[in-house]
C-alpha cells in the first residue's frame, strides 16, 4: 500500500505541472536553458594537482542566474593545503577523514584552528586567509571536502570566466613583488627578500609531517604575512628578543567561539525506515549569521522516494555522496495564453519543446522538464519554485548533501500528506484546476497518504527511468514524422549530391588512368625511338669499321703488289746485265708487258683476273 500510494505522489507531480519530463537533460548542453541541471564528475576540471592531492571546481547557476563555484578538495594523510586568501565567503562540508582547519579573520591578528571530522560544516568570510592540514591516520583515509564560494565576483555573466577567482594563494602575492619592494616595505635584509623571491614555488597542496619541524625555527614568510595584511608593525618580527612563554602560547590552537555543526551528531529533522535527512541554516551555527547558504542531507534506503516538493525561496546545489538515484525536476506552470493555445488534452512532452513541456521566462531562456540518473560526485541543481523528488533503486541507497541558497528564510513546500499546501486549497477548486468531474479522485489522492517527506517507492526509480527513455524515442519519432519531407528531400540532396561526387571521383580517376596510359605509351614510343637510334648508331659504327678494315686491307695488298713488282723488276733488271740469256721468256703476242707472278701469301687472299685483283672469300 506505501509503494502504491507513493506512486499517486509520483502522479500528482507529474500532474500538478502539466506532465513529466521524458528528455534527459545535461547542464551545458542546452545553451540558455533553465531547470534542472547536471554536471557529472568526469567534468569538473583541474585546479590543483600534486602527489599530495588534488582540487577540482564546478561552477553551477540558478534561473536567477547567480553562479556558484563549488570545490573538491582532496588531501592524502599528511598533507597540507597552503596560504590562501578567500575573496568569497566559503561554506565547506568534511566529506571524509579528519584534519585541521587553522585561519586568520580580515582585520585580526589572532589566529585559531578547527578541528574537523566527517560531517563538519563551517563557514568563513571573504578575506580570511586559511591553510588545511590532514592528519595522518592507519587506513590512510583521505581528508575530503567539498566547499561553495558565493560572492559578486563569481556571479558573472558567464560562470566559467568570473571576474575573480575563489581565492588567491599567498605566496603569488608576496612573490609578486620585487625583491628591492619586499626589503624596504618589509624592513628585512637583502638577502632574506631574495631568497624568498628566487625559491621555487610549491604546489599547492604538499606533504606535511609537523613533527619534523623545528619550533625555535624563524619563520620569516608567515612574518611578511602578517605585515603584508597589516595585523603586525614590521619593526616588531625583527625584535628577535620575544619572552619564551609568550612564544609559546602563541604556538597553541586558540579554539573558535564558534563551533562546527556536524550531520551525524544530533537527531535527524526526519527519520524512518525509509531514511533520513537534515537541514542546517544560520540558527545552527553562528559563523553563518549574516550568510545565505545553508546545507541539507538526504540519506535514502532502497526503493525509497523524497517526497515531492519545492523551495519558493531556495535552489538546491546538492552532491551524491554515495550510490546512484533518480532525479525528477518539473517546470513552473506557464502564462495564460500558452496554456490556451495548447487546450486540455495531450501530454507533457507534446506541449513544449521535446523531452517535455518548455515555455520561456523573461530572458528568453527554454525552461524544460527533466528526469535524470546522477552517481556518485554528480552535481544537480534544482532552481527555487521548481517541483521535484528524488527517488533510489531497488538495488541501492541513495546519498546526496548540498548546499541551499537564501536557506534561513526558505520552507520547503511538499505536496503530499496532511501538511501539504495541496489540502488547504479544498478538493472542489483542486478538483477544477486537475480537469476532474467530480472530487472523488482528488479526495482520494489527498487522503491516501499522511506522511509527506520520505516514502517508499518500489521500482519507482526503475519506472521512471524506463518512462523516460521512451518518451525520449518517442518525441524523436515525432520529430522525425513532423519533418519527414524535410528528411526525404534532404535524403535525396545527400544522395544527388553523393551521386554526382561518385561520378565527379569515377571521371576523376578515368582522367588520371587516360593521362597515365598516355604516359606510358609517351615512354615506351621514347625507348624504342631511342633503342631504334641506338642500333642505327652501332650498324653504322660497325659498317665505317669494316670499311676502314677493308680500305686497311686493300691499301696493305696494294702495297705488297707494288713491293713485289719493284722486286720483280729489280730482279729483271739485275738479270739482263749479261748481254742477254736465250732462255728469256718472250713477250706474249699482242701484249706490251711482260707477264708477272704473285707470291704464294698474296695468292691466298687475292686472285688475280682479267680487269684486276680481287680479294678471295
Amino acid at each position: 500500500m506505501p509503494a502504491a500510494n507513493a506512486r499517486w505522489l509520483v502522479l500528482l507531480l507529474a500532474v500538478s505541472a502539466a506532465a513529466a519530463a521524458a528528455a534527459q537533460e545535461r547542464w551545458g548542453r542546452q545553451s540558455g536553458t533553465v531547470g534542472g541541471q547536471v554536471v557529472e564528475k568526469e567534468r569538473r576540471r583541474v585546479v590543483v594537482a600534486s602527489d599530495a592531492g588534488t582540487v577540482t571546481a564546478v561552477d553551477v547557476a540558478d534561473a536567477a542566474g547567480a553562479a556558484y563555484r563549488l570545490h573538491f578538495i582532496t588531501m592524502d594523510p599528511g598533507a597540507l593545503f597552503l596560504p590562501v586568501q578567500l575573496h568569497a565567503d566559503m561554506v565547506f562540508y568534511v566529506h571524509s577523514g579528519r584534519g585541521k582547519v587553522t585561519y586568520i579573520e580580515e582585520g585580526s591578528s589572532d589566529q585559531s584552528s578547527l578541528e574537523v571530522e566527517r560531517g563538519d560544516v563551517y563557514n568563513f568570510e571573504q578575506g580570511t586567509i586559511l591553510y588545511i592540514q590532514s592528519y595522518p591516520n592507519a587506513t590512510r583515509q583521505r581528508l575530503r571536502i567539498y566547499a561553495i564560494f558565493t560572492s559578486e565576483s563569481i556571479n558573472a555573466d558567464d560562470p566559467s570566466k568570473p571576474t575573480a577567482e575563489a581565492y588567491s594563494i599567498v605566496s603569488d602575492m608576496l612573490k609578486g613583488f620585487g625583491a628591492e619592494v619586499l626589503r624596504l616595505g618589509f624592513g628585512v635584509p637583502r638577502e632574506v627578500a631574495e631568497a624568498i623571491k628566487s625559491a621555487r614555488t610549491p604546489p599547492s597542496i604538499i606533504h606535511y609531517n609537523p613533527a619534523e619541524e623545528k619550533e625555535d625555527k624563524s619563520n620569516w614568510t608567515e612574518d611578511i604575512v602578517d605585515a603584508l595584511l597589516g595585523v603586525r608593525d614590521p619593526e616588531e618580527f625583527l625584535n628577535k628578543k620575544k619572552k619564551k612563554d609568550k612564544h609559546k602560547h602563541k604556538g597553541k590552537d586558540k579554539k573558535s567561539k564558534s563551533k562546527t555543526f556536524n550531520f551525524y551528531s544530533g537527531k535527524p529533522d526526519v527519520q524512518n525506515c525509509y531514511g533520513w535527512s537534515r537541514t542546517m541554516t544560520n540558527e545552527d551555527l553562528d559563523s553563518l549569521h549574516g550568510s545565505n547558504i545553508g546545507m541539507f542531507m538526504v540519506n535514502l534506503t532502497t526503493g525509497s522516494m523524497m517526497g515531492p516538493h519545492w523551495n519558493p525561496r531556495a535552489t538546491e546545489i546538492a552532491i551524491v555522496t554515495d550510490g546512484e538515484g533518480i532525479v525528477q525536476t518539473v517546470c513552473p506552470s506557464s502564462s495564460p495564453s500558452k496554456q490556451s493555445r495548447r487546450g486540455h488534452h495531450g501530454h507533457g512532452h507534446e506541449w513544449g519543446e521535446p523531452g517535455g513541456r518548455g515555455d520561456e521566462d523573461e530572458g528568453g531562456r527554454r525552461c524544460r522538464n527533466s528526469v535524470f540518473r546522477v552517481k556518485e560526485g554528480d552535481v544537480f541543481v534544482v532552481p527555487r519554485f521548481h517541483p521535484m523528488a528524488q527517488m533510489s533503486f531497488n538495488n541501492d541507497s541513495f546519498v546526496f548533501v548540498g548546499f541551499s541558497t537564501d536557506m534561513g528564510r526558505n520552507h520547503p513546500q511538499f505536496l503530499a500528506g496532511k501538511r501539504s499546501v495541496l489540502q488547504a486549497i479544498g478538493k472542489e477548486v483542486l478538483a477544477l484546476s486537475l480537469g476532474q468531474a467530480n472530487s472523488s479522485a482528488v479526495e482520494q489522492l489527498l487522503n491516501a497518504q499522511r506522511e509527506s517527506t520520505i516514502l517508499a517507492c518500489i521500482s519507482c526509480a526503475e519506472e521512471l527511468e524506463q518512462k523516460a527513455a521512451e518518451e525520449e524515442q518517442r518525441r524523436k519519432e515525432e520529430e522525425g514524422g513532423g519533418r519527414g519531407r524535410e528528411e526525404e528531400e534532404r535524403r535525396r540532396e545527400e544522395e544527388e549530391r553523393a551521386r554526382r561526387e561518385r561520378e565527379e571521383e569515377q571521371r576523376r580517376r578515368q582522367e588520371e588512368e587516360r593521362a597515365r596510359r598516355e604516359r606510358e605509351e609517351e615512354e615506351r614510343a621514347r625507348r624504342e625511338q631511342e633503342e631504334e637510334q641506338r642500333r642505327e648508331e652501332e650498324e653504322r659504327a660497325r659498317q665505317q669499321q669494316e670499311e676502314r678494315r677493308r680500305q686497311e686491307e686493300e691499301e696493305r695488298a696494294r702495297r705488297e703488289q707494288e713491293e713485289e713488282e719493284r722486286r720483280r723488276q729489280d730482279e729483271e733488271e739485275g738479270g739482263g746485265g749479261g748481254g742477254g740469256r736465250g732462255d728469256e721468256p718472250e713477250e706474249e703476242e699482242g701484249g706490251d708487258e711482260p707477264p708477272y707472278r704473285l707470291s704464294k701469301k698474296l695468292k691466298k687472299h687475292y686472285r688475280v683476273g682479267k680487269g684486276g685483283v680481287f680479294r678471295s672469300g
